[in-house]
């Protein structure tokens, strides 16, 4: 019997028409960030605190669409509107997410929540949707199809974030490139790529005027900015991930991590809190 009922693995999603424009700076795959937000999602619906939820996507394929660019039309009180807010980029993906969701101890109950949700807007198409509890180290990824996981960098010079290059002086977009694309990849470089890693403030929360039309009546909106930063994949193959154990399989998980005007992804993309250098971050 499984000693750790709150880590699950649900296994072969399929979901179209997927948004693949992580923001504004990344494009071509799906955000880790829309994958934590349904994780979000599920621990809300199932009860569970807020902002608890953790999730690794494992991207088994992505395929980019190329059909219609137009939304679909509705009659809304005699003038027609759109139903759907389309993106620049979109397409397919077939994945599996390893969630941990700390007070959950059912698996049906974690099953009905998935029916009908949705991967960055993408609706996901699977009849049965298979979720199983999982020991939380790296044997949960052994029986998984080949896939590759989207994790935070293990190089820590590489968890560089920038939210825009606005300055000669400052060039931060061009320093994070350099990270992505040097002249030379040595042996062991890894597949490395650009990708959503959270938002930086613009307006302070506990300030913030009400707004109407918002998501929710108990959180503030609030305008922001996109991050930007280097996500890794790795083959679940891999004995970086197989052999992993349970507290480092907790440490490489996506999850909320709020500090200061800076709402990232994981918290090892936060600056130290001793060392705000633009080695570390720019705000552009």
């Amino acid at each position: 019997m499984n000693e750790y009922r709150d880590f699950f693995l649900i296994k072969d999603l399929r979901a179209v028409r997927v948004n693949l424009m992580m923001n504004d700076f990344a494009a071509g795959l799906p955000s880790p960030l829309s994958f934590l937000g349904l994780a979000d999602l599920l621990a809300r619906k199932l009860g569970l605190a807020a902002w608890s939820a953790r999730v690794l996507p494992i991207l088994h394929r992505v395929d980019v669409s190329q059909g219609r660019s137009k939304p679909e039309m509705e009659n809304k009180s005699g003038v027609f509107e759109p139903i759907e807010t389309m993106e620049d980029l979109t397409g397919s993906v077939h994945v599996s997410l390893l969630l941990h969701l700390p007070g959950c101890d059912s698996e049906s109950a974690l099953r009905a929540q998935m029916q009908g949700r949705r991967i960055a807007g993408g609706l996901i198409q699977n009849e049965q949707i298979s979720v199983q509890a999982v020991t939380p180290d790296g044997s949960a990824f052994r029986s998984l199809r080949r896939g590759y996981a989207m994790l935070r960098p293990a190089e820590a010079a590489r968890r560089y974030i920038t939210s825009g290059d606005t300055t000669p002086e400052q060039p931060s977009l061009a320093h994070l490139a350099s990270l992505l694309y040097p002249p030379e990849r040595p042996e062991g470089f890894g597949w490395i790529v650009p990708a959503a890693v959270g938002y930086r403030l613009l307006e302070d929360p506990q300030t913030v005027p009400a707004r109407i039309r918002t998501r929710s009546k108990d959180i503030p909106h609030v305008f922001a900015e996109p991050v930007v930063g280097i996500a890794e994949l790795v083959s679940v193959r891999n004995r970086r991930l197989t052999g992993l154990s349970h507290a480092e399989l907790g440490n490489i998980l996506w999850s909320w991590e709020a500090r200061g005007d800076l709402v990232l992804g994981h918290s090892d993309y936060h600056p130290d809190s001793s060392q705000h250098s633009k080695e570390l971050i720019s705000h552009g």
